[in-house]
């Protein structure tokens, strides 16, 4: 493979999990990251509203720590030295709305971790200006004792078969490869990445498919990796029987973090965002009238 990319283990084996393995669960704190994001387009600019929860897994039920928050952005002027973290000058809306979702997503984890956890993330360690961000996350969290692995669900990464003439031949994507190629119950071998630029944005992932429908791509830093390298088999096997706990084919993915999405979503109905919006009296673009 190329200098970015290495197999870890033989890309010709099957590596089968045991979701019955999974003493771990007892051993650790379980924790789960997940947000929901509703953005209303106005003449006056974008009100973006974010729900993040960051839910521990107990013996009988869920904690949960949810933060609901709305956003007015706008390239109004006269709001340039406004003082309020709720109203945002920018030039650029979509930088902005990235930039408050990377913020409250590192917020809310650092928050809620305590020491000696695994934390189940939504979405990827590295990607694009979210990147050198997360990474710091992960640092600290690697830095109290906890394992930080990030879950993708959609991506048209190559990362993989473009490094295999003959994988790069028949299928699309790494998702294609692994969701023909994988059987219940198993995952892919370990594949290690680094940034041909910045040697920090470095990974290890692996394509699981625990149950069935499509795998999820498993990422960790490689510092992770490496310092709970012991434990990676039994922590692919927890991850297994989190997916079978989940058991929804529309919705395949670790119940914890199934569970933190279902508080986030709730978080938005809190809001009652049509009363909102209708009290503040924002005049909505005519795409959003016409689509919602």
């Amino acid at each position: 493979m190329s200098a970015i990319m290495t197999s870890l283990e033989d890309l010709n084996d099957v590596y089968y999990l045991n979701p019955h393995e999974h003493d771990l669960l007892h051993d650790w704190n379980i924790y789960a990251y997940d947000e929901s994001v509703q953005n209303y387009r106005a003449l006056e600019g974008e009100l973006l509203f974010c729900s993040s929860a960051t839910i521990k897994l107990e013996p009988q039920q869920y904690t949960f720590n949810l933060s609901v928050l709305p956003y007015f952005l706008t390239g109004m002027k006269k709001f340039q030295n406004i003082l309020n973290d709720e109203i945002r000058y920018t030039e650029n809306i979509t930088e902005e709305r990235n930039r408050i979702m990377i913020n409250t997503k590192i917020e809310s984890i650092i928050n809620s971790v305590e020491p000696y956890s695994i934390v189940l993330i939504d979405g990827p360690l590295i990607g694009g200006n979210a990147s050198a961000h997360i990474e710091k996350m992960d640092e600290k969290l690697r830095s109290n004792n906890c394992i930080p692995l990030y879950f993708v669900k959609n991506s048209d990464s190559r990362l993989v078969i473009d490094n295999n003439k003959k994988l790069c031949s028949e299928f699309n994507s790494d998702f294609h490869w692994s969701a023909c190629v994988l059987s219940n119950s198993s995952r892919s071998p370990f594949f290690k990445y680094t940034d041909a630029y910045v040697n920090n944005h470095t990974k290890v992932f692996t394509y699981m498919k625990a149950l069935y429908g499509f795998p999820e791509r498993v990422e960790m830093h490689t510092k992770t990796y490496l310092k709970y390298q012991s434990l990676i088999p039994k922590l692919m096997n927890l991850l297994a029987y989190f997916y079978i706990a989940q058991g929804d084919r529309s919705n395949p993915q670790v119940r914890p973090i199934a569970i933190a999405e279902k508080y986030a979503r709730e978080g938005l109905k809190v809001l009652n965002i049509p009363a909102l919006l209708s009290r503040l009296g924002f005049k909505p673009t005519i795409n959003q009238v016409r689509f919602g």
